[in-house]
């Protein structure tokens, strides 16, 4: 069952909005033949920033530029075949040339790149984006999860499956994606990736209801341990990652109710808290509370605002008026050249104002 989306006041200039902050994100950062550039790291290409535009792209109805991504994301990323796991970085390589980078796959990426096609599929209803979608998820079962404890684990990559202790990163882990997914590919079990989701967040949930950004589990027991020394600094943060978290949690709860997603949220009052209080929160936070970054992100605010009404009615209006809205402009929020945050501050909205649906709905 959908949930019917929260009325804020600003829904009704949402649509506006988010339509010019498309067009200016396409001017600003997508190539005319579907490319999506990373301005801030030497003009690269990821397959996160393509997953993430061809989502953003169905969500705004825009399926000229929804093809263009999608063709590009297969003669690039994916070798000219539509199923394969895209690799995660595209750009200038050291000979001088342009091409693929890094083979190596993101599982994040991936998920969104599945949901997207699943999104396509049910607003335009075209049966190829499905079974493109269908033939996706088919490797990203088969090469991107592992049974850990007696629980199917989505892993950061194909690159992680041999790990012992299991490498996880928290913020590619989707229950909403999978809800839509077991509709399309019922040969595998995604409804019980929701279930795995749930216990593992609750496992690696720190004392400030934050979970990290990456994290090490026990090959047998599926219990989190320490991370090899080369990592050590990485579990014990909530950084540039894991504060997708947050949105996923938003989806859960805002579309399907789900009690265990409202429980998580519950956890992190702290930033509602904050938020409410004109307290800055850092880009980066200690998972014991405290701060290891003086500086604020606005992707970290985007992400969040879908959750904060669910977690202080009030602090999600007061983010909006104090945060976002006085740093926005045609191409976006703060640093144009920033896709990530542009991104996330434009999901963020979208999810809030409710133009973000999930497939069912359409």
């Amino acid at each position: 069952m959908v949930a019917v989306m929260l009325a804020v006041p600003f829904a009704e200039a949402a649509p506006p909005l988010l339509d010019r902050t498309w067009r200016g994100y396409l001017d600003q950062m997508v190539q005319g033949d579907g490319r999506v550039i990373d301005r801030t790291a030497g003009h690269i290409t990821t397959s996160e920033g393509q997953a993430y535009a061809l989502v953003r792209a169905a969500w705004a109805g825009d399926r000229a530029a929804f093809d263009r991504l999608l063709r590009w994301t297969r003669d690039n990323l994916q070798g000219h075949d539509e199923t394969a796991l895209p690799a995660w970085k595209w750009g200038q390589r050291e000979d001088g040339s342009w091409g693929v980078m890094d083979p190596n796959s993101a599982t994040d990426a991936d998920l969104w790149l599945a949901y997207a096609l699943v999104l396509g599929a049910e607003r335009w209803e075209e049966a190829r984006y499905r079974d493109q979608a269908r033939a996706l998820l088919q490797r990203i079962w088969n090469e991107e999860t592992r049974v850990v404890g007696g629980h199917r684990v989505v892993l950061p990559g194909s690159w992680a499956r041999g790990h012992d202790p299991v490498t996880v990163n928290p913020s590619y882990w989707l229950p909403f994606a999978y809800r839509a997914f077991a509709e399309v590919d019922t040969a595998n079990d995604w409804l019980g990736l929701v279930d795995s989701t749930y216990v593992l967040l609750a496992k690696l949930r720190g004392p400030n209801g934050l979970h990290p950004d990456w994290a090490w589990l026990d090959a047998q027991t599926a219990e989190p341990v320490a991370p090899p020394e080369a990592s050590e600094a990485r579990h014990r943060i909530n950084g540039y990652e894991a504060f997708r978290i947050a949105w996923t949690l938003a989806a859960e709860a805002r579309w399907y109710k789900e009690p265990r997603a409202l429980a998580e949220l519950s956890h992190q009052r702290w930033q509602a808290e904050r938020v409410a209080g004109s307290e800055p929160l850092p880009a980066v936070i200690e998972l014991g509370g405290s701060e290891l970054s003086g500086e604020t992100y606005l992707g970290r605010y985007g992400a969040l605002l879908p959750a904060l009404d669910l977690m202080q009615p009030g602090a999600d209006l007061h983010l909006y008026q104090g945060v976002l809205a006085p740093v926005s402009h045609p191409r976006g929020w703060g640093d144009a050249d920033d896709y990530y945050s542009q991104n996330w501050v434009w999901l963020g909205l979208a999810l809030w104002t409710g133009m973000a649906v999930p497939p069912e709905a359409w």
